[in-house]
């Protein structure tokens, strides 16, 4: 039997698209000053509030994507907009995998290339990542 369709509300998408980066984000800084990962560099109180403050802009740059591409993808009647554990799942998990891609390949390294190509190591991820989470983890809209 089909599943019947139920339209998202905007706080149902949104609550989740807002909220759910900042978790995970603030989450794992915490996680990286509490275990000493950050290499020594300020100490693990001053490394946690930078974290912070380097996270919390992060993250409300990543809200802001996730929400373009939600509309994006909404528009060009590809997927819905995530909503309920759909929602939370992807937006609490997609921060985590763009945080791996920045440890496979550190933004740091793009140095040499100038600031465009550490902006670009620092934007391409989240914008891979916001487009493939949203593509694979959503739900496709009813014919």
């Amino acid at each position: 039997m089909a599943q019947r369709y139920v339209r998202p509300t905007v706080a149902g998408w949104l609550t989740p698209t807002l909220i759910a980066p900042w978790i995970s984000v603030y989450t794992a800084v915490t996680a990286i000053a509490f275990l000493g990962i950050d290499h020594g560099l300020f100490g693990k109180a001053l490394g946690w509030v930078v974290g912070m403050l380097v996270g919390s802009v992060w993250a409300f740059v990543f809200c802001g994507l996730l929400v373009f591409v939600d509309l994006a993808l909404l528009g060009v009647k590809v997927r819905t907009l995530p909503a309920g554990k759909r929602g939370w799942g992807t937006a609490l998990l997609s921060p985590l995998l763009v945080f791996a891609s920045y440890a496979a390949v550190p933004p740091y390294k793009f140095y040499p290339a100038g600031p465009w190509a550490i902006a670009a190591a620092i934007l391409v991820p989240m914008i891979v990542v916001a487009i493939g989470v949203r593509l694979f983890g959503g739900q496709k809209p009813p014919r």
